[in-house]
């Protein structure tokens, strides 16, 4: 624990279980005191946390207690270089202090007020590694809660980030003991994931979202739904989209990306951190359209060949939802445009949630109270069906035989071929499949935004990943076409599986790109023994393949 308290004092000369020395107090919030001090046993400096609060009832008083304790297990717990070292806990006077690594340097929120906002690379090295303390906690069950700027500290001369403060951390699994009354929603307005602020329950993209309000508050000098009062500030996450950014450059999509209003939208924890890695690098981040209605989340290959087969089913009980057998909808064609994807409609319009209760965060240094408000906005949960056919629009052209008109909700419009089973849509890794049987057979497809490479220039880039990873790989074409009139590339070859089965996997695949720089893949794989099949499905799905928008 670090920074420096601009009123801090003198020394107390008061010593702590017979060996922590207090020393100069290097800040204080609402709710609690940090010490600098001296280990005289282990000599050497500490930092030591007091909770000095007055004024709550006994009830309150005895959760924040009980969540200072279930900080320093859950630092404890997650044993990271980003999370702050715990060394000691004790109790003294009635109330618990923490003992922890004393380190030197200024919270973001510090510098930020103090030096000005970070440049978009800088925010994104600050990311990646608080990104990798949240994951660490995330694989042990941990939930930080309360990531922000004032949460995050900066070693001086080291270039450490340290993720501070987990005393409303959540534990989840067996045994998770939830600190929190009936109607109690804890946090910072201004930092508070969407679906946190309708009281629905968190989860590793919640601390993401945080994360995303974070880094725009370090490049931005403010948090970007930051309102006159808490209850506007909190409506303000919820209904209003987020601005448009002024000084993120690069790191602006990466931004947009983990603030998507629905969790499901937001990029993991592995996309997250291969999003900032580009933006510390210098390079701009392409990103992949998400369905229905979010932004996508980043740059990955248009299907990992580097697997041993094709890419598994998806579990139905997974991250990505369920695979749901498509559902036909007719609507007109239009012609390839070089506009982007225009967003589906949201699917049901979710009313505002807000219990009345006056807040007491856990931030013991910095903390302060909020109160979230009952509101309710107008009407019911209202499902929707399928969006109607655009007005203006010509009916479509009668589907081939063997094939049926299909609108993805990422936004483009192809032929699905009707026989062989049931066509069965899901989404992986943001890429969108359509198969009868588990992938053995499978359609694909993609949608990137902001495509730094051509067509042609990705394809070789992939090539050489899948040479080196996939057994008996053999090139049958990769050349540059045209699509529509746009710049296109097409690429064909087949692989044995690495089963030792000896069975051959057969893939064409072609790219275009528009005249915005979004680019769209389709893919069409299967057995090598059923070649011609899957290249009439790959000639007929590119030949009607259209744009929404």
């Amino acid at each position: 624990m670090g920074g420096q308290d601009q009123s801090a004092g003198v020394g107390t000369g008061r010593l702590l279980a017979g060996r922590y020395a207090l020393g100069e107090r290097l800040g204080r919030g609402g709710m609690g005191t940090v010490w600098r001090a001296r280990d005289e046993m282990l000599d050497r400096d500490v930092a030591v946390k007091e909770l000095t609060v007055s004024h709550l009832s006994e009830e309150d008083l005895e959760i924040l207690q009980t969540r200072m304790k279930r900080e320093a297990r859950a630092a404890a717990r997650i044993k990271h270089p980003g999370v702050i070292t715990i060394h000691d806990v004790l109790e003294q006077d009635g109330r618990p202090w923490i003992v922890m690594e004393l380190v030197d340097g200024r919270s973001l929120a510090d510098v930020i007020s103090q030096d000005g906002e970070l440049r978009p690379q800088e925010a994104a090295e600050v990311g990646v590694q608080v990104l990798a303390a949240l994951h660490r906690g995330h694989q042990l069950g941990v939930l930080h809660r309360d990531v922000k700027p004032a949460n995050v500290l900066l070693e001086h001369n080291t270039g450490r980030v340290v993720l501070l403060d987990f005393g409303i951390a959540k534990f989840e699994g067996a045994g998770a003991v939830e600190l929190t009354r009936p109607g109690d929603l804890v946090g910072s307005p201004d930092y508070l994931a969407p679906e946190r602020a309708q009281g629905e329950r968190p989860g590793p993209a919640s601390d993401l979202w945080a994360l995303g309000a974070t880094l725009w508050a370090a490049v931005e000098g403010k948090s970007p739904f930051r309102r006159d009062s808490p209850l506007s500030t909190l409506t303000a996450v919820v209904e209003e989209p987020l601005p448009e950014s002024a000084k993120a450059g690069a790191l602006g999509p990466v931004l947009a990306a983990l603030m998507a209003k629905d969790p499901e939208q937001r990029p993991g924890a592995d996309e997250a951190l291969r999003m900032l890695t580009e933006v510390v690098a210098g390079h701009t981040v392409g990103i992949r359209a998400r369905v229905p209605e979010q932004i996508p989340t980043g740059l990955v290959p248009v299907v990992d060949r580097t697997q041993d087969g094709p890419p598994a089913p998806v579990d139905p009980t997974g991250p990505t939802g369920p695979t749901v057998p498509v559902q036909h909808q007719a609507a007109a064609p239009t012609p390839v445009a070089s506009a982007p994807v225009a967003p589906a409609a949201p699917r049901r319009r979710r009313r505002l949630r807000f219990v009345l209760i006056a807040l007491v965060t856990a931030a013991l240094v910095g903390g302060g109270a909020y109160v979230v408000l009952e509101h309710q906005g107008a009407g019911e949960d209202t499902p929707s069906g399928p969006d109607p056919t655009p007005t203006g629009l010509a009916a479509p052209d009668p589907a081939p035989a063997g094939y049926q008109w299909v609108d993805d909700p990422a936004g483009f419009r192809f032929l699905l071929p009707s026989t062989g089973g049931t066509w069965v849509r899901s989404v992986d890794n943001s890429e969108i499949y359509y198969s009868p049987d588990a992938k053995v057979h499978y359609l694909q497809f993609a949608v990137t935004v902001g495509q730094s490479l051509s067509p042609l220039q990705h394809f070789q880039e992939m090539e050489q990943s899948v040479n080196k990873n996939r057994q008996g790989y053999k090139r049958e074409q990769l050349a540059e076409i045209k699509v529509n009139g746009f710049p296109g590339a097409v690429w064909e070859f087949s692989y044995t599986t690495a089963d030792n089965s000896g069975t051959r996997r057969y893939l064409k695949e072609a790219e275009f790109k528009t005249g915005s720089g979004t680019s769209y893949d389709v893919l069409s794989a299967g057995p090598d023994k059923d070649r011609i099949d899957s290249q009439k499905r790959f000639t007929t799905v590119l030949n009607h393949f259209t744009v929404l928008g």
